[in-house]
């Protein structure tokens, strides 16, 4: 089975069905549910269908947490050929059933908890596997400003949209969010959105169960009635799904084709829209704020009736261009520019740099004592860039990259005193160089002004069948799980010094080397010594690369 050609057929079924939908007249009526797919059930325990879904979770999962049975990546690679054969014969019999999430708490920007559900191994890889068979169709019914947890779409793509309406002369805006939408989504308005594009009972039931796994809270499981918990690679896919009724109807609120034309001549308001999973901006033109008011509350009523959703009260707000709106931790304002007219403008959200001062304190200070500096500066440096490339976008990111480098620079060296326990001037005198962080010559803190803003835009690419995963904006943060040295936090300074003396070249085959991809190595091996503290005296190292320290510690 070739598994892109499988996902472009479902790709092409489902944009001939939607056209056969759309193309219905009351002369020859046709039933909307005619052309859906079928047999979808035989996708989930095809072997290439199931190994490709497990092979593309396998990679993803890689040092992440457990679910509430603990197996790991590694455990799950011992046997891999007979663990898919089992999964595979439980789907095909239909006794497969997913396990319950184990539920984690992670902290919000606006300093609440988010509730996380972790799904076990092998319902990841039952999950993946309904995703790569659900996208394509969907993809062909998702509208285009619609840019959540979609492949080839990002905040990005929504924040310039929302500029895009504003140099055209749309004046209010509906700043809208749904009130716990991931936790309060309908079963039932799941359903019937999948029910619309499936018809096979046994995959449909599928489904039901994972909606119904429920959650595992301090040993106890709870069971789910509603909502798709967040975690899993499915939630976004059926979050997206039912609210994609919501912009098919934000766009019958606005004119289109010549209609528009018509309706631009006589005065008529206008609307369009721009939604980022359950954060929404529709854009009103030549229309009244009472106007703007009354089409906020259609779209409360539409919520409550089609997909069991509420507005977000105090999230909730009609305001004016001139006065500006926040969406996706961006500020938009009309503002005067260079040439003296008003143009639109992209700029940081008032809780963008204190999140980000925080987040430094996390990376830097508020870390166990053995942990060394180097290994400190690289965590920091991953925020940095992680934030730089979200915000970049933003107009003012240039004029406060100096302030966010001094900021950083002072925060590291607070750190470098409390763990050394020196004075101000010892750690600038011995870390600081030119204003910047350094330990050695590979490892220094990444600098704000040194990432340059982003002006080009581009819009989003079309959806291609067949990619391996879909594109969300947690890819734009560093992954910094490399940094995250579990068993020997403190050996990083260490590891510098050893690469200065060896030139930055492995000492068996030669090759160039950085602190990314060698490794600190024992001549002598440890279980020679007392302790590892011991046998970690300077001239007992050597600097190795990935391959060499392979062959000499795990080849046979």
């Amino acid at each position: 089975m070739n598994v892109e050609e499988v996902q472009r057929r479902l790709w092409d079924d489902s944009k001939a069905q939607r056209q056969h939908r759309e193309s219905s007249t009351p002369l020859f009526p046709t039933s909307p549910h005619d052309g859906r797919a079928r047999n979808v059930m035989d996708l989930m325990h095809n072997p290439t269908w199931l190994t490709t879904a497990a092979l593309r979770v396998m990679k993803r999962s890689r040092n992440k947490a457990p679910g509430v049975d603990g197996v790991k990546v590694r455990d799950f690679q011992k046997g891999f050929e007979d663990k898919i054969e089992q999964l595979r014969l439980e789907l095909k019999r239909g006794t497969y059933q997913p396990q319950s999430l184990r539920r984690v708490m992670i902290p919000k920007a606006n300093g609440k908890m988010r509730p996380l559900g972790i799904p076990c191994l092998c319902d990841k890889i039952v999950q993946e596997a309904i995703r790569m068979a659900l996208e394509p169709m969907f993809e062909a019914e998702f509208h285009n400003n619609s840019y959540g947890f979609r492949p080839n779409r990002s905040t990005h793509h929504a924040i310039f949209r929302c500029q895009q309406l504003m140099r055209s002369k749309f004046t209010w805006v509906i700043e809208g969010d749904v009130k716990a939408c991931f936790d309060e989504i309908s079963h039932k308005a799941i359903l019937k959105v999948v029910r619309e594009k499936v018809l096979d009972n046994k995959f449909m039931d599928l489904i039901n169960r994972f909606l119904k796994a429920g959650v595992q809270v301090d040993g106890v499981v709870q069971p789910t009635e509603k909502g798709v918990p967040q975690g899993g690679v499915i939630s976004p896919l059926l979050a997206n799904a039912v609210l994609n009724k919501l912009d098919w109807f934000l766009h019958d609120q606005g004119m289109h084709g010549k209609v528009r034309a018509r309706g631009y001549l006589a005065g008529r308001p206008d609307a369009r829209f721009a939604r980022y999973a359950d954060d929404w901006c529709v854009f009103i033109t030549r229309g009244s704020k009472r106007y703007a008011e009354g089409l906020r509350e259609k779209i409360r009523d539409f919520l409550r009736t089609t997909c069991g959703l509420e507005l977000s009260v105090e999230k909730t707000h009609v305001t004016h261009v001139r006065d500006g709106f926040d969406f996706l931790g961006f500020r938009l304002i009309m503002d005067t520019g260079r040439s003296g007219t008003n143009v639109p403008k992209i700029l940081l959200g008032k809780k963008a740099i204190p999140n980000l001062k925080e987040r430094l304190e996390d990376a830097l200070r508020r870390r166990p004592h053995q942990e060394s500096v180097a290994l400190r500066v690289q965590r920091a440096s991953a925020v940095v860039r992680g934030w730089s490339e979200y915000y970049r976008i933003a107009h003012d990111f240039p004029r406060r990259a100096g302030t966010l480098d001094h900021h950083a620079f002072w925060i590291a060296v607070k750190a470098i005193c409390r763990k050394l326990d020196i004075t101000t001037a010892q750690a600038v005198k011995r870390y600081g160089t030119r204003g910047r962080i350094r330990v050695g010559d590979s490892c220094e803190l990444t600098r704000f002004s040194g990432i340059p803003m982003k002006l080009d835009y581009c819009g989003p690419e079309d959806y291609e069948p067949g990619q391996s995963a879909t594109a969300t904006d947690s890819e734009l943060e560093v992954s910094f799980s490399r940094y995250n040295e579990k068993k020997r936090p403190g050996n990083m300074d260490l590891k510098h010094r050893v690469l200065e003396r060896d030139q930055y070249c492995c000492q068996q085959c030669g090759c160039e080397v950085d602190d990314q991809d060698s490794q600190m190595d024992h001549i002598q091996p440890v279980n020679c010594f007392a302790s590892y503290a011991r046998a970690s005296y300077f001239e007992n190292l050597q600097t190795l690369c990935f391959s060499c320290h392979w062959s000499k510690h795990y080849a046979r």
